[in-house]
């Protein structure tokens, strides 16, 4: 009886240590030409889908805070910053890394969650800002701006940044032009000069009403801020002039970069103000329709209607080339806040000829072809997909 309980010991032992023995390692690569992100917001949760293409299957879903406000990528294109929406006084800042490493592609996980400030603003569109060759964020709420490298996001790296401390609390841009840095504030009404990089001394302080919109054309060195009223154009630190809005009870919010030109917009809108930035002009577009979304690839312009339609348009007059209808339904009203995003997005595809429409309200991802001006399959998510970011190798 003893010996048949040694053995049974033995072999419980030995079952242990197989249990705990080296297993050989799996080589983790997907097949991909292309990830897509989008960032989820369900009622209550949000969460980071990733589908690989062309096949469109969701390989990974990342679980955030919810209420997801900015989904951007860094230059590289191996890491995304997602900001949380303003509505809670824990506004986490979450590093994904995307599983980009060359020509292969791994699983994407969430690199590092920080906690540093409130009032995040981290990119425009899907780019995430830089300054300098540095990556920048602003916390706006703490009035400070974070300049760090793409490395200190690596997942073994410890996040390490330059904080510089801003005038005061406010919403802010940068534009980077020959004579020095712009920083930009809404609330304030202004435009400050820095000839030295950002927080260094003030060289002046331009009016501008609720700025909210900036451009810079390299060719003339000319800086464009789009105020309440009109549009503020410097040159070398100057004024050169104020460009009235031509249609009554439209401004512009934000601009599309084309070709030779630039194209303002903003929620609501019906129409497109081609800015020609060397006769200085402005130029209404009729969109036919209220603008809800709109992406360029400098060669072309993609603009979503609130009834569903997506317009092709060219990018150097505005002239519209394509129509598809991408959702059969009108978008249902919405007002996007600071608290999160809810708005659809567009995610560009250039080299394919593709691009991608989120359809928050149906759970949808749209694949069009652009160039033949219609919808190739919806990619199924579920829940309330808004922002998107398209990594290539």
């Amino acid at each position: 009886m003893r010996g048949k309980r040694l053995a049974a010991l033995a072999i419980g032992f030995l079952a242990v240590a197989l249990a705990h023995s080296a297993v050989p390692e799996v080589k983790e690569a997907y097949q991909a030409e292309a990830r897509l992100f989008a960032l989820d917001n369900r009622q209550g949760q949000s969460r980071l889908l990733a589908l690989d293409l062309p096949e469109g299957k969701v390989v990974a879903e990342l679980s955030l805070p919810p209420r997801g406000m900015s989904l951007v990528a860094t230059p590289s294109g191996r890491y995304l910053l997602v900001s949380r929406g303003r509505d809670t006084d824990r506004q986490w800042l979450t590093v994904v890394w995307t599983g980009k490493e060359g020509e292969r592609w791994s699983r994407p996980v969430i690199a590092k969650s920080l906690f540093l400030g409130r009032g995040w603003n981290i990119g425009h569109g899907s780019e995430a800002y830089a300054h300098g060759g540095r990556l920048l964020a602003f916390a706006e709420q703490e009035a400070v701006a974070f300049l760090f490298t793409e490395e200190s996001l690596a997942p073994e790296a410890a996040f390490q940044a330059e904080r510089i401390r801003l005038p005061n609390p406010d919403h802010y841009h940068v534009v980077e032009a020959p004579e020095g840095v712009y920083l930009t504030l809404l609330a304030r009404g202004q435009v400050v000069l820095y000839p030295r990089g950002l927080g260094g001394e003030e060289a002046g302080r331009f009016p501008c009403p609720a700025e909210h919109g900036e451009a810079f054309h390299p060719e003339t060195g000319r800086s464009f801020f789009a105020c309440a009223r009109d549009v503020l154009v410097l040159e070398g630190g100057k004024e050169r002039a104020r460009l009235a809005y031509p249609v009554a009870g439209e401004r512009i919010g934000a601009f599309l970069e084309g070709d030779e030109a630039f194209f303002g917009y903003s929620d609501g809108v019906k129409h497109l103000q081609r800015l020609d930035p060397k006769a200085l002009s402005l130029t209404p577009i009729p969109l036919g329709g209220v603008f809800l979304r709109g992406k360029s690839d400098g060669k072309r312009l993609y603009v979503l209607l609130t009834d569903g339609r997506l317009q092709v348009r060219e990018a150097r007059e505005g002239k519209l080339l394509k129509e598809v209808r991408v959702a059969a339904k009108p978008f249902p009203e919405m007002d996007e806040d600071t608290g999160g995003a809810i708005y659809p997005d567009l995610a560009l595809w250039p080299e394919k000829g593709l691009l991608y429409v989120s359809l928050p309200h149906l759970g949808l991802v749209a694949e069009v072809d652009a160039e033949r001006g219609r919808v190739i399959r919806y990619l199924r998510t579920g829940g309330s997909p808004t922002r998107l970011v398209l990594v290539r190798p």
